[in-house]
């Protein structure tokens, strides 16, 4: 992978971190603005949607069948926790310039 510059590795942890509040929508966005001109940022959106397309249903589904298990809101809460963390190893990841991967269902091959 070659060296990007410090804008655009700013530019893509941005988009990480935001994916934060915008859940999926911001990556899916930022790959279908960037496919087939900039492959960095195609890349990362790519990780950003493997990542919310794994998480994004089962949060839903944890946080439907919490009304009737209490327990499940725990591990709702817990999810958005694991995810948080791993946003923000990717957001320092991007923005040292190398490469990061999540720990998740690969729907998009980077």
């Amino acid at each position: 992978m070659k060296k990007e510059s410090l804008l655009n590795r700013i530019l893509a942890s941005l988009m990480h971190l935001f994916s934060l509040i915008l859940t999926f929508i911001l990556p899916v966005l930022v790959y279908l603005l960037t496919r087939g001109r900039n492959d960095y940022f195609a890349d990362h959106a790519k990780e950003g949607m493997n990542l919310h397309f794994t998480f994004f249903p089962v949060f839903l589904t944890l946080t439907f069948l919490s009304t009737k298990y209490s327990i499940l809101s725990t591990l709702s809460y817990l999810l958005i926790i694991l995810e948080t963390i791993l946003i923000l190893i990717a957001v320092i990841y991007t923005l040292k310039g190398k490469k990061y991967s999540y720990p998740v269902i690969k729907y998009f091959n980077v």
